[in-house]
């Protein structure tokens, strides 16, 4: 057996806040801790990391507030950013790269910043590209949609990066606290969490990458003896370094078949874990159960389907390719199948793009994907067995 864990550490882009009475509202339309997280504050200590509650929900030199999304198939799906005051756009940069997986350089990426009255400039970075709705010199009033939450400049997953500034020379932290400012920027401010929790989980029939975890994989139900793993993955906030996770895998019958133990070396507000265990050959079918706990407590327990082999004179995964090019995938098979199939393809959600029937004997079947938007699709050909691949439109 095999098991495999990762984490994924959200890495982007001296607080001082003069008596201001409360002027922001949230600049994320969506719902909090359910759509979106805040997973890291302004850092307010010179030689060590603090955010405005004495914790250590930022990293160093952080000079913002980021609001952190699920994943980029909510990102595709368009999370609108939205000003935080009545003003004047003084910035609009929205032509950048929009998808990054890994924090290596670019700053703000693409980003807008708005001038208000009272010398305040707020800056909403790492925007979606071609999503800004505003341009340079515009008036605009609280809560107009500006943009949408991309992955541009600095950053690992899509989130709106929020910044305060008075007179662009001083930054301000919007939120109050023991270790902050006395008084709140913010009209109906978010609580602030400091607690364990879930943001998602699945199953997969295939070992993961931190990049298709943060795509949001399908989960899948049913699983064959045929099948080359089973992964259970998870997605989280709120570990704390010595805190334990466990995997445990139970047998239809209720036997504690496998489990796996990692200790948390440091505290994530943004993290995945996934495992994963091969099939053995003699494997009951039936309903299992996987279990995650944290510190032995449950928190996640969910169940899936494992059927028993099927033996066919015809392997379809072995005789089909499927090339993406030119606004459209091909599938090419390297012999001809010998029945009808139905072939379907799939977002991410389960929406379903396509449908069509394959006929028997068929070598090429083109699909055009000119209008979909870039970003994992699912290919599934059912039949006498059944095919699922993940690919990808640019």
């Amino acid at each position: 057996m095999k098991m495999y864990f990762s984490f994924s550490i959200l890495f982007l882009c001296f607080a001082s806040a003069s008596a201001q009475s409360p002027q922001f509202i949230n600049p994320v339309d969506a719902v909090y801790m359910e759509d979106y997280y805040l997973v890291n504050y302004v850092d307010w200590k010179w030689t060590d990391i603090g955010d405005h509650q004495c914790n250590e929900k930022t990293y160093d030199g952080h000079q913002g507030t980021d609001f952190v999304i699920r994943n980029f198939n909510q990102m595709d799906s368009g999370v609108n950013v939205l000003a935080a005051d009545d003003g004047v756009v003084t910035f609009v940069l929205d032509t950048l790269f929009d998808r990054n997986k890994t924090a290596v350089s670019g700053g703000f990426g693409n980003y807008i910043c708005i001038k208000h009255e009272n010398l305040m400039y707020t800056y909403y970075a790492h925007l979606k590209k071609n999503s800004a709705t505003v341009s340079e010199g515009d008036t605009i009033i609280a809560g107009e949609i500006i943009g949408q939450i991309g992955s541009s400049g600095f950053t690992s997953d899509p989130h709106l990066h929020f910044e305060v500034w008075y007179d662009s020379l001083y930054n301000i932290d919007p939120f109050e606290g023991p270790c902050g400012n006395a008084t709140t920027l913010w009209i109906d401010p978010l609580p602030y969490v400091y607690t364990f929790g879930i943001i998602d989980y699945g199953t997969s029939n295939f070992i993961p990458t931190l990049d298709t975890l943060k795509e949001r994989l399908p989960t899948i139900p049913v699983f064959s003896a045929d099948d080359e793993v089973i992964n259970f993955w998870m997605q989280g906030y709120g570990v704390k370094a010595g805190d334990v996770s466990t995997v445990q895998w139970f047998t239809p019958s209720g036997e504690l078949w496998y489990h796996f133990d990692y200790i948390h070396p440091e505290e994530l507000w943004y993290y995945y874990f996934w495992s994963y265990i091969d099939i053995p050959p003699d494997s009951p079918a039936g309903i299992f159960t996987v279990v995650y706990l944290l510190n032995g407590e449950e928190k996640i327990t969910t169940t899936f389907e494992l059927t028993a082999p099927v033996v066919n004179t015809f392997d379809l995964d072995k005789t089909i390719s499927v090339l993406s090019f030119n606004n459209a995938i091909t599938l090419q098979f390297t012999s001809p199948h010998e029945e009808d199939n139905q072939i379907t393809v799939l977002q991410t959600d389960g929406r379903i793009l396509y449908a069509d029937k394959l006929s028997a004997g068929t070598t090429f079947h083109s699909i055009e994907t000119s209008h979909w938007s870039k970003g994992i699709y699912i290919l599934n050909i059912t039949g006498k067995q059944n095919f699922n691949k993940m690919f990808w439109v640019y």
